[in-house]
């Protein structure tokens, strides 16, 4: 099966199945000659990267037009299908060679997209203070980070009322109760779980509202971070 008639089966509209089939053809090119992703077939392509990146825009989590930032994006996931379906993208990543090939595939396929090289740690200082990236509708990772580290990362981008959407699998719960405090402390409250992939899959949406300013200080520095989660 072809990428583009996988896409189709999962109902993704034909415009945006074709565009996202040209991304997923040059993803395998460059994927020859480094490592970009380990799914590779079409059907797992269509399912795991454009289907699952989908779910906020399935679930009516973001509406087409808003600013939504992918934090650690790498091969442009879920960044790029979401900015296919018409969202303000803004895709983040600390591999130049990563982010380097979602920035080219994106000006290839002429879609919309803002694609920056950098840590989310470095960069949340400046967000809404004339930073290369402004506060955003929402924030959204895939396979980062746990919880507890992903929420600092990312809560200093996400405006008061927006929200944050994290994609995780069988252990989003036993993840968010872990992060508890890290969502009080950052400003953030759990608004619910979501499943968000095809029946039979252990695929589900974090979903966090942002109900008051990042404290001051945070985010700490990535090794302490690490070292000491909230």
């Amino acid at each position: 099966m072809e990428l583009l008639e996988a896409l189709l089966e999962l109902r993704i509209p034909q415009q945006q199945a074709e565009k996202m089939a040209a991304y997923g053809a040059m993803l395998e090119e460059a994927n020859k000659s480094f490592n970009l992703t380990r799914i590779t077939t079409p059907e797992d392509m269509a399912e795991k990267h454009f289907y699952d990146s989908l779910a906020p825009v399935r679930l009516g989590l973001v509406q087409e037009g808003q600013r939504v930032l992918d934090i650690g994006t790498g091969a442009g996931f879920p960044g790029v299908p979401l900015a296919i379906a018409g969202l303000g993208m803004t895709m983040l990543d600390a591999s130049e060679k990563k982010i380097g090939f979602v920035r080219e595939g994106c000006a290839a396929l002429g879609i919309p997209a803002a694609c920056i090289w950098g840590r989310a740690e470095e960069l949340a200082a400046g967000a809404g203070q004339g930073g290369p990236i402004g506060l955003q509708d929402a924030v959204v990772a895939r396979a980062v980070a746990r919880l507890a580290v992903l929420l600092e990362l990312g809560s200093a981008f996400v405006k008061k009322g927006g929200l944050f959407l994290a994609y995780k699998g069988e252990a989003a719960q036993e993840e968010a109760d872990e992060a508890r405090n890290a969502a009080k402390v950052l400003g953030l409250r759990l608004r619910e779980i979501l499943p968000a992939g095809l029946p039979g899959r252990a695929h589900s949406l974090v979903v966090y509202e942002k109900i008051a300013d990042t404290p001051r200080g945070y985010p700490r520095k990535f090794a302490k971070i690490k070292a000491r989660p909230l």
